[in-house]
């Protein structure tokens, strides 16, 4: 079964997704601009770099942390 936080909107925000749920997780925008883009995510080392990437590809502020 997957766990998913909704609604996420900042760094932080993805910081305590990950603590909670763990890795591997996807974050996924709200809104992407470029739909077919995945950003996963396997050690907290990437979580910035993918945050930056997930906020180069959405319109609105809000996301999805998914546990994958």
């Amino acid at each position: 079964m997957s766990k998913a936080f909704l609604f996420l909107n900042t760094f932080e925000d993805a910081v305590y997704a990950v603590t909670v749920l763990g890795f591997p997780v996807e974050l996924v925008p709200q809104a992407p601009i470029r739909t077919g883009e995945r950003i996963r995510v396997d050690r907290r080392e990437e979580l910035e770099n993918a945050y930056h990437r997930l906020c180069s590809n959405n319109v609105t502020g809000e996301f999805t942390a998914l546990r994958i």
